[in-house]
């Protein structure tokens, strides 16, 4: 018997082995560079070299077009959840630098290529590799790596399911944390692309500071509510579950202001105006 268990263990280690470097050579496949002209070449060295045999490498090898088949379509699967995320980030793209988006597209697959398993966080990947190339290009906007953050952000948020019922609420009190509607995020930018009209591919933002606080309203459409640093501060907190009062001071103190009657009239303006927008549902049950 404890052969037998030693046996059945080495063939499911041998498997899962196998199984491995299937999907490795499979991943380098779709998105490793000019790995296409490769397999193209000499499909068996390529299966080879990535130790795929046996049973596997001989239906490859049966159907030899069958490799870049599935390359040209999970990559454009991966090219077309980026581009429907970022259209109109891609249409301005274009007006000055016409390709660069799909330039961009094609290096991030050959050099890095998705980590998740989930086509809907691909673009999140994507911009993660691309913004920090895009700021540092000195042939495109600088801002436009911020109109494709909250671009990205918007989209989210609007597609994000159906949340759950909330907890059981109670009045708005400064010992309480309070509880608002999902989904919702805020996002810190160097230039105001919140106010640029999506129609017009020639306007360009104000390079000021903002912090948008992106929501979805009671019809499921997704929104921006620009915010004071000091509001931004103390959302961020009450976010995380702080109590409302102990939120206020700790953010007056982060950007040192006084915990004065304008910050108290203005956060209880912003929890009105929060409430109206469906954004704030109440406080949470001690």
């Amino acid at each position: 018997m404890k052969r037998a268990n030693v046996n059945a263990t080495a063939t499911a280690t041998a498997s899962v082995n196998a199984t491995d470097r299937l999907q490795a050579m499979m991943a380098t496949a779709c998105f490793g560079a000019d790995a296409d002209v490769a397999f193209d070449a000499d499909l068996a060295g390529f299966l080879a070299a990535h130790g795929v045999a046996g049973e596997d490498a001989e239906a490859l090898l049966a159907s030899p077009r069958r490799l870049g088949l599935y390359r040209r379509l999970v990559r454009h699967n991966v090219t077309s959840v980026i581009e429907r995320m970022l259209e109109h980030t891609r249409a301005r793209l274009e007006a000055r630098v016409p390709g660069e988006l799909d330039r961009a597209i094609s290096a991030f697959l050959d050099e890095v290529g998705p980590r998740t398993s989930h086509l809907r966080d691909v673009p999140s990947e994507f911009l993660a590799w691309a913004a920090p190339r895009w700021r540092a290009d000195a042939r495109l906007p600088r801002w436009i790596a911020d109109h494709a953050e909250l671009e990205l952000l918007d989209f989210t948020i609007s597609v994000a399911p159906r949340p759950l019922p909330p907890p059981p609420l109670a009045d708005v009190a400064a010992d309480r944390p309070l509880v608002f509607a999902e989904p919702k995020q805020l996002i810190h930018l160097d230039w105001a692309v919140n106010l640029v009209p999506r129609g017009d591919l020639d306007a360009e933002p104000e390079e000021r500071p903002v912090s948008i606080l992106v929501y979805r309203d009671a019809e499921h459409r997704s929104r921006f509510l620009e915010l004071t640093p000091l509001a931004a501060a103390i959302l961020e907190r009450l976010f995380v579950g702080e109590a409302l009062g102990s939120a206020m001071v700790a953010a007056c103190a982060a950007k040192a202001h006084p915990l004065d009657d304008a910050v108290l009239g203005g956060a209880a303006r912003l929890l009105a105006d929060l409430g109206e927008r469906g954004v704030l549902l109440g406080a949470r049950e001690a």
